[in-house]
């Protein structure tokens, strides 16, 4: 793995690991000595960070963790509430009995990492989410709707979404994920894009509200 590489894995995970919070200024220097790496890695590093919406550069101030404004947060649903069921239909035909598994353990995850508290539970629920989403994606045949829509469901803002969950909303949420799987197996499109939808704007109202 290149330089620029380790800086920008490493940058991007202390991001989703709350090590950097929304606003927080990154310094150069105490990231490039953490890292092991020179300044001119570390900065095309930072330029993808940038170019992919998890950095942000202030004039004068330098790099920092973007933060994201109630429009910003609009624009963000609205892209998935548009893109991700759709992909979700796509994919339901094309799921190989393989990833229908790999579905069906990824909500079990999802489901049992949110009965368990603390900072771990929520990382590795977060992880499990990523992949359950990133699954269907894949499988959809669309690369290119597909990277427009990583970087969103890779954002920090799937970790906060889950810190303002209740107990009914994580109940909601999780009862989505297996009910997709289950419009999966049927091989039925309609279903499982009318449930992805409701599971996206339900998180949207958590967020936005």
């Amino acid at each position: 793995m290149s330089s620029t590489e380790v800086a920008y894995h490493g940058v991007r995970s202390d991001i989703l690991n709350r090590v950097y919070r929304p606003g927080d200024r990154i310094k150069e220097t105490a990231v490039a000595q953490k890292y092991g790496v020179s300044r001119t890695p570390l900065r095309e590093a930072f330029r993808r960070l940038i170019s992919e919406g998890w950095l942000e550069n202030v004039p004068n101030q330098g790099v920092r963790v973007s933060t994201w404004s109630h429009t910003d947060l609009e624009h963000i649903f609205d892209i998935r509430v548009r893109l991700e069921p759709y992909l979700t239909g796509c994919a339901v035909g094309r799921l190989d009995a393989d990833q229908l598994l790999a579905l069906e353990t990824y909500a079990d995850d999802i489901a049992r990492f949110s009965n368990t508290s603390g900072e771990t539970a929520i990382q590795k629920r977060t992880q499990a989410n990523h992949q359950f989403h990133k699954t269907l994606l894949t499988a959809s045949g669309n690369p290119r709707a597909v990277a427009i829509l990583n970087n969103l469901v890779e954002l920090p803002l799937v970790i906060w979404t889950f810190r303002q969950f209740t107990p009914q909303e994580t109940a909601r949420s999780n009862a989505h994920h297996y009910e997709i799987v289950e419009a999966a197996r049927a091989r039925d499109a309609q279903w499982a894009e009318s449930v992805m939808l409701s599971h996206i704007l339900a998180a949207k109202n958590t967020v936005i509200s």
